[in-house]
Formats: C-alpha cells, sequence, structure tokens
C-alpha cells in the first residue's frame, strides 16, 4: 500500500472515529432535548388550563391537541394513564393532570429535523477530510517518493533535493553524507588491499639491502653515503609499515610529539636539502601523547612532503607543536600556491591530487591514521601557502 494511501486512510479512520463518537452523543442529547421540550410544551398547556379551569373542556382540549400536533390530549385522575414512549403529564389539580400523547412518527419526525443539520455539517466534513487528507498526503508522499526513486541508483550518483520542507531537505544531505561516507570507505578498502600488496613486495627486499649497507659500512673508510642510504631504507620502511598496518591496531606509547617530529625532520634533512627547503621549527611545550610512533612518523613524513611539493622552486616550511584547547597541535606550513578551490572540499579523499606525478593517497592515509589515533586533522588556507594541522587528545 503506497503512502498516499495509508495516510489518506489514517485520516478517514481519525474522522470515523471522531464522527461515530460525535454522533452518538448528539444522537442521545437530541432525543433528551426533544422530549424535553414535549414535556415542557404539556406543562405550558397544563398552567394555562389551571389558570381557567373553566377551559377545561373537549374543544379547549382539542385545540391544544392540535396546537401542539399531539395525538391524543385528555384530563384524566392522576396516575391512572398508562406510562409508556410519546406519553407527557403535567398535574392541574391535587387530583387531574393533562396527558398528551406523542405519535412515535412525529417524534421521530421531530429528531430527524434536529438531527439534519449534524448530518449535513458531517458530509461537509468528510468532503473536507478527504481533500485535506489528499492534498497532505501529495505534499508528503510526493518528495518521498522522488528521494525513494533516487535512493534505486545509490551509490551511482548524489541524492538531490526533492522539497517537502527543512526535514526531508536534513534527510537529503544525511544520505549525501553517508554516500560519501561509503564511497570514501569503498576506495579505502580498495587502497588497503593494493598498499598490502605493494608492502609484502617492498619489506623483504629492504631487509636484504639494510643488511648489505650495514656490512659495507663497517669497512669503509667514508660511512656518510652509507650512512644516507640506511636513513633512505629506514624511510622506505616506515612507509612499509604504515601500509602493512592500514587495517591493523595501533600499538601505541607515551611520547612527546616534538620529539616524534625531530626524529622525522632529521630522517628527510637530506632529501629536503636536495629539494631546497629550508625546515623552521617552532617547539612549545606540550603535554605527552599516546600514538603509534611508526604510523604517526608517517603522517608528519606525508604533511612535510606535501608542502614540499608545493614549492618546486624550493622555500621554507613551517613546523611547529603546541598546547592548545585542551589538545596537542602540529603544524605544518608552506609558501606554495595553495589548495585549489574545486578541491579543498574533497583534498583528504582517496585519489584526489593536484600533482601530475601524485596519486593521492597521502593525505588520504594521514586522515585515516589521525582519526584513528582520536584526532582531527584539517587545513588552513592563506594568503600565500597553506597550514596542514594534526589534533591530537592528550592522556
Amino acid at each position: 500500500m503506497g503512502i498516499r494511501r495509508r495516510l489518506l486512510l489514517s485520516f478517514l479512520a481519525l474522522f470515523i472515529v471522531v464522527f461515530v463518537a460525535t454522533a452518538l452523543m448528539t444522537t442521545l442529547l437530541i432525543a433528551n432535548a426533544v422530549e424535553h421540550r414535549l414535556s415542557e410544551q404539556t406543562k405550558n398547556f397544563a398552567s394555562i388550563f389551571s389558570a381557567s379551569p373553566g377551559m377545561i373542556n373537549d374543544l379547549f382540549l382539542d385545540r391544544a391537541r392540535r396546537a401542539s400536533g399531539a395525538q391524543t390530549a385528555t384530563v384524566e385522575g392522576v396516575g391512572r394513564h398508562p406510562r409508556g414512549p410519546g406519553v407527557f403529564r403535567a398535574p392541574l389539580t391535587a387530583d387531574l393532570e393533562l396527558v398528551m400523547v406523542y405519535s412515535p412518527e412525529l417524534i421521530s419526525r421531530e429528531k430527524a429535523e434536529a438531527v439534519r443539520p449534524f448530518v449535513i455539517m458531517a458530509v461537509a466534513g468528510l468532503a473536507l477530510v478527504v481533500v485535506l487528507g489528499y492534498l497532505t498526503a501529495q505534499t508528503i508522499a510526493h518528495p518521498l517518493e522522488r528521494l525513494a526513486k533516487q535512493a534505486k541508483s545509490l551509490p551511482a550518483a548524489d541524492v538531490q533535493r526533492v522539497g517537502g520542507g527543512a526535514e526531508l531537505d536534513h534527510l537529503v544531505d544525511a544520505m549525501n553524507r553517508m554516500l560519501a561516507e561509503v564511497r570514501r570507505a569503498e576506495r579505502l578498502a580498495v587502497m588497503g588491499r593494493m598498499a598490502a600488496g605493494v608492502a609484502h613486495e617492498i619489506r623483504n627486499p629492504l631487509s636484504s639491502m639494510k643488511m648489505t649497507v650495514q656490512m659495507l659500512q663497517e669497512g669503509a673508510p667514508d660511512r656518510e653515503p652509507y650512512h644516507l642510504l640506511l636513513r633512505e631504507i629506514e624511510r622506505l620502511e616506515l612507509t612499509a609499515a604504515e601500509l602493512v598496518g592500514v587495517s591493523q591496531p595501533l600499538r601505541r606509547e607515551r611520547v612527546k610529539l616534538d620529539t616524534v617530529v625531530g626524529e622525522v625532520l632529521e630522517l628527510m634533512r637530506r632529501q629536503l636539502e636536495h629539494l631546497s627547503i629550508r625546515v623552521e621549527q617552532r617547539f612549545e611545550p606540550a603535554p605527552d601523547v599516546e600514538v603509534d610512533v611508526a604510523r604517526f612518523k608517517r603522517c608528519v613524513m606525508n604533511l612535510v612532503l606535501n608542502g614540499a611539493q608545493a614549492m618546486p622552486s624550493g622555500g621554507p616550511i613551517r613546523v611547529g607543536v603546541s598546547a592548545r584547547n585542551g589538545r596537542v597541535r602540529l603544524e605544518v606550513s608552506d609558501e606554495g600556491p595553495g589548495v585549489p578551490p574545486d578541491v579543498r572540499d574533497r583534498v583528504f579523499e582517496p585519489f584526489v591530487t593536484t600533482k601530475q606525478d601524485g596519486v593521492g593517497l597521502g593525505l588520504a592515509l594521514t586522515k585515516r591514521i589521525v582519526e584513528d589515533h582520536g584526532g582531527s586533522i584539517g587545513f588552513d588556507p592563506g594568503e600565500r601557502g597553506t597550514t596542514f594541522w594534526i589534533e591530537l587528545p592528550h592522556g
């Protein structure tokens, strides 16, 4: 059964219940009112006859009968006329009473005439309920039907607004947010499978390379090149470990965030110097945080590399750690061209990138890791460059 019919039937059911209850009460009240009027009419005639005893004869009784519409009008001893429907009495003297008997047809006709306005109003009310019920059902059902029609195509397309009020607009917004999360989850699932496969293929060769470099370093007169190779291998190991750990539980430990950031910057020092990037550090006192160090190092590395790649000709990158609003905040600022307006709302989605040789996974992975830590990530576009920030709860 469609929503239109359900709404209309609900209106009709409500009206019928109210109508039946009102009809029973009205019928009872009207019956009492008719009997009360006839009783008062009998008492009025009795009071007239009592005031003029000479009028108590067949002629005046016949006139009273015709004027009142009664079937009979008689004067009898008190209590002698049998009681029954349509029989009304009024005392004349201590021993006599006026008895007027009305036919059932007259009483029914009186009641029918009293009920007629109510019936007319009921019919008009029924028609009004049907019209209002249909219009209300149409107003509610039409937007919902449009919404349901769009929902059939999910997750192929976004849901468009269907009208029908603020409540349905909120529902559309919620569905679009849910759809965005479903798409993001699907992309992250694909990304996780790809990452695990890539990491599996490179971890063993990296271990062999690291062991070989360490052996060569032992007997070399100049160990600096080997130190450089080991740092680069360690950076690749961080990447592989982070890729493998996408779906693994966090291994938290309490650390100072500026220490972790400093280690990453030292690891990347040669690479940043090669790119003509000058790092400016600003570490303020901040509480310790509980993080998975290996994964969070990858977050820092992603943000620093993102800033470096935004300045192909080199420039300054400002890295800061501070306490703010009960959280520990990491900021990485560059002086590049900034995030284009058309991708600002999607910058943390997988496979969204503004670089020709980028794949759009760095910031998506970073967001995933930060959220797994209970933190938040965002960016502030400035007049010159962009500041990416991460805020973490402290233990």
